[in-house]
């Protein structure tokens, strides 16, 4: 065991070959970026192994073992009225074993059908209250400070809302006035679509900048992989990489 230790001491968990891994599979994504090929592929297949590996562990200790394992271990010593309700969710949650067979698939639809509507039940209310909470809060200001962005924010919060419900109102057609309007909430919709999606960008961004950074803070490691990768490219693209042939029925 000591001996594993040192290993994984010495490997993984030394400093310049974790700036190395790093920065490699780092290259090896962007290789995607001239071509699909092999490179990527081993890289985008570690990454979600990594990440599944790690997702399945964490979830076993911080979900399975305190709401299930202990609680069932609690209940063989000293069994209550109320874990019932454990049974129950252990019972509704093996339904999804169900999935694995083609006759009885079926059966974990109860289990999806019951978590939706659960959840549905619990988190609409709770987030009808929390919108009318900040409702509230933000109309504060118009009452105590009636400023000029705070009057022109709330007309176009209120104007804008009404507009973009008239826009998924189909029941009579888009001309005069309400068309008007309705065109209007084409344009709220679209301004904070493009808000969304501007954000998305920006956060994409600061990862690529993240990369970049360890990239530039390490350039002597990204210039040696960043040839070798190249060298690579050529060879298998030039010498082993063959185009997929096509006939005429596959071409119409």
């Amino acid at each position: 065991m000591e001996l594993f230790n040192n290993l994984i001491d010495s490997t993984i968990l030394n400093p310049t070959i974790q700036i190395w891994v790093s920065v490699l599979f780092t290259l090896m994504i962007l290789s995607f970026l001239y071509r699909d090929n092999p490179l990527y592929k081993f890289g985008e297949n570690t990454f979600l192994g990594i990440s599944l590996g790690y997702g399945w562990t964490k979830l076993w200790y911080v979900t399975v073992v305190p709401y299930l394992i202990r609680p069932i271990k609690d209940a063989a010593i000293d069994f209550n009225a109320y874990d019932l309700v454990m049974v129950f969710w252990l019972a509704m949650g093996s339904t999804l074993f169900f999935r694995f067979t083609r006759t009885k698939a079926w059966v974990a639809n109860y289990y999806f059908a019951f978590v939706f509507a659960y959840f549905a039940g619990y988190q609409i209310p709770i987030n009808v209250q929390s919108l009318f909470i900040q409702a509230d809060n933000m109309m504060h200001p118009i009452f105590e400070q009636p400023s000029f962005f705070e009057v022109t924010k709330w007309i176009v919060i209120i104007f804008g809302t009404f507009a973009g419900l008239l826009y998924f109102f189909f029941s009579k057609p888009h001309k005069g006035l309400f068309g008007k309007t309705a065109r209007i909430g084409i344009i709220i919709l679209m301004i904070n679509f493009g808000a969304s999606f501007g954000a998305t960008v920006m956060g994409r961004i600061a990862l690529f900048i993240g990369r970049a950074q360890v990239l530039a803070e390490n350039w002597q490691a990204s210039i040696v992989f960043m040839i070798a990768i190249i060298i690579f490219l050529f060879i298998y693209f030039k010498f082993v990489y063959k185009e997929p042939a096509f006939d005429d029925e596959q071409m119409h």
